[in-house]
């Protein structure tokens, strides 16, 4: 038999025996590693079954032992105060935390380069140093070194190329699955923090409701009575009230219905907010009337006529919302008429736009509205200066809020001296709503 080095030899200058010998090595060897990468690809399957950090580490932990062998193991991983910890899952416990840590020269290495360690002959390691042998393995996500994994053994030379190669496939394995633990602790969390600011932010509508119902009740009960000692002051008086007082008295009438208004259009404001009731088919036909019927007295004085076409579709929506839009609009039409307007003409009209929406109009033949104040017009207390008008400047924009609860679509068509078009589009009602 030769004695020669098997590698100084070629493989058809070995006897039966040596390449046999050989033959059987090699196949242990890669049956040994084989076995390590199918055990790596199960710890790996099992630690992303679920995304509990505890549970990860406690299946690292109870099956590294299938890949290397170690008298310890620990992973270092950042808290929640960004603070490198070291978390032990076998052997002694490393006493070691934060700048100490980032101090040993031989995890700081693998903490700032990202990079693998083999240690096979210990030095005078802060970290791990009672352990002559060490595989200290990045785990990387994202391009960004989040902890490492820890290997190590008392004993010298323990570790070769080949078992940090099955370190960082572990490495890679537990990288994903703290990572993918940390997102889904980072969306409760956040879930949790909008569910808190949700709760919050519902008891403080809750409390402002409650303050403006009972603000508006403050005030409107004084209105009244302010507005029945006018009535009173005039009718006592009669003919002897002098002319400058019964003038006073009308605008303490005038600037408190105003101020009655105003705070019912704020209130409107605020219900808004509750959408909790279920939709239904509303008449519109009735609504509109009902709307104008709030007006008579302004369109018997100004001597407007109002046109209400007929075949008005139903809408799915509120009726008390749907006669709130057309009391706006209609207000708003008269408000914008014009003084010298010789023939005072509103039209309220519906139809149809394909199988599920219809849309509604209050056209007036008023002073119109120029281009550039369009864009404006439903904006929060913005009034225009066409001409003289009252309001708190509201209406529109209460009319946004509702549409725009109801999921439907609002716009306006005018030319300045030529009348305007209040539109809206809503999704149909029943069929059996229609007059």
């Amino acid at each position: 038999m030769s004695t020669a080095p098997l590698g100084a030899r070629k493989l058809d200058q070995l006897d039966r025996e040596e390449l046999l010998a050989t033959t059987r090595r090699l196949l242990a060897e890669a049956q040994a590693l084989s076995s390590r990468i199918a055990a790596v690809n199960e710890i790996g399957i099992a630690i992303n079954r679920t995304f509990n950090l505890d549970k990860i580490l406690q299946v690292v932990a109870s099956q590294a032992k299938w890949l290397l062998d170690f008298d310890h193991l620990s992973v270092c991983l950042k808290d929640e105060h960004e603070t490198w910890q070291v978390i032990r899952l076998f052997g002694d416990v490393e006493a070691i935390t934060g700048r100490d840590l980032l101090q040993s020269e031989n995890i700081s290495f693998v903490l700032r380069a990202g990079q693998s360690r083999l240690i096979r002959e210990a030095g005078s390691y802060t970290f791990l140093g009672q352990y002559a042998s060490q595989i200290i393995v990045p785990l990387v996500s994202e391009v960004e070194v989040i902890g490492t994994i820890n290997f190590a053994r008392i004993a010298p030379q323990s570790y070769t190329q080949d078992d940090v190669r099955i370190g960082y496939m572990l490495g890679l394995q537990l990288a994903s699955a703290i990572r993918n633990s940390l997102r889904v602790r980072e969306l409760r969390q956040t879930q949790e923090a909008l569910q808190r600011y949700a709760q919050e932010l519902e008891q403080t509508n809750q409390e402002l409701d409650t303050y403006n119902h009972t603000i508006a009740h403050d005030l409107k009960s004084p209105l009244a009575g302010i507005l029945l000692n006018a009535d009173l002051v005039k009718r006592i008086s009669g003919d002897a009230l002098p002319e400058k007082a019964e003038y006073y008295l009308n605008n303490i009438k005038t600037s408190t219905k105003k101020m009655s208004t105003m705070i019912d259009q704020l209130l409107w404001l605020a219900k808004l907010r509750d959408t909790s009731e279920a939709l239904h088919s509303v008449n519109v036909r009735q609504v509109v009337e009902s709307a104008v019927a709030r007006f008579h007295h302004l369109i018997d004085e100004k001597h407007i006529r109002i046109e209400i076409m007929p075949d008005i579709p139903s809408a799915l929506a509120h009726d008390q919302w749907i006669e709130e839009i057309f009391a706006n609009f209609i207000s708003n039409a008269i408000k914008y008429m014009g003084v010298d307007n010789p023939a005072p003409h509103i039209v309220i009209r519906g139809r149809c736009i394909g199988d599920d929406r219809a849309r509604f109009e209050v056209t007036d033949n008023g002073v119109g509205i120029a281009e550039a104040d369009q864009e404006k017009l439903f904006a929060m207390f913005t009034r225009l200066h066409t001409v003289k008008a009252e309001g708190l400047g509201l209406g529109l924009s209460i009319v946004q809020r509702i549409i725009s609860r109801l999921n439907g679509e609002f716009g306006v068509e005018s030319t300045s001296g030529e009348g305007s078009t209040f539109w809206f589009i809503l999704p149909c009602g029943d069929a059996d709503s229609l007059t």
